[in-house]
């Protein structure tokens, strides 16, 4: 494992591949948070149903059977619009309030998790290994919210009491795009895993310079990891 240096400052390799896969996560759970296209219809099939994302439905003369009006609906709307009253309880059964409500936790996890790591790469906690167990720990956290968000709507999607004829529905790029979100939510935390392997493995046969790490304050300067990485090349006090 080697380090990664930017101007005067040394990032671990580990830490920094890390961030970058945790930043690529967050683009992608904001895609799939925000665009409307979980499931699309196909073409060349009938149009009354176009696409539905997590916030928003996109109809085209659709006339809903439960509707005493029978008013064709055009357009994109929002679920809390005045036109959608009628039909929430269709758009958003007890099985999708599921899917959202993991879809907003992890939406959450990610854009605190990154801001902390964008707040790390400027100060000199990265070395400390309780950091990265947190960051580890926390895109785990993710990984399964979006794991569980992507389950539930994967089998429910095909509900025929949902979305009037499924079989002219797809998984669209919305889907998909938190589905590379979970799976690189998991690298991230396989890399910050390793991160704290790294950082304590130089103090595994002395637990006081464990706790001697643990407690000092490393500067903000380029060799902010020197008192980390001379461990390796030295033996620890309980064999001197």
């Amino acid at each position: 494992m080697g380090f990664i240096r930017f101007g005067k400052a040394d990032y671990s390799t580990y830490f920094f591949v890390g961030s970058v896969v945790m930043f690529l996560s967050t683009l992608c759970c904001l895609t799939a948070f925000a665009s409307p296209y979980w499931t699309k219809r196909y073409l060349d099939t009938p149009k009354d149903f176009q696409n539905i994302g997590l916030w928003e439905l996109c109809l085209y003369k659709y006339r809903h059977y439960k509707d005493d009006l029978q008013i064709p609906y055009t357009g994109c709307f929002w679920f809390w619009t005045n036109e959608m009253y009628r039909f929430r309880d269709w758009i958003i059964p007890p099985w999708f309030k599921w899917v959202q409500a993991f879809a907003t936790l992890a939406f959450i996890f990610t854009i605190a998790t990154i801001s902390s790591l964008a707040i790390a790469v400027f100060s000199a906690f990265r070395w400390q290994w309780k950091y990265q167990l947190f960051w580890c720990i926390i895109s785990f956290v993710i990984f399964a919210f979006e794991l569980i968000a992507i389950i539930i709507y994967g089998i429910y999607s095909q509900d025929r009491l949902w979305m009037p004829r499924p079989e002219f529905n797809y998984l669209s790029y919305s889907y998909w795009f938190e589905f590379a979100a979970l799976v690189l939510a998991l690298t991230a935390c396989a890399l910050f895993g390793a991160e704290v392997n790294f950082l304590r493995e130089p103090f595994t046969g002395d637990i006081d310079d464990k706790h001697l790490n643990d407690e000092f304050r490393h500067s903000p300067s380029n060799g902010s990891h020197m008192q980390l990485t001379s461990g390796r090349n030295r033996r620890p006090q309980s064999e001197l």
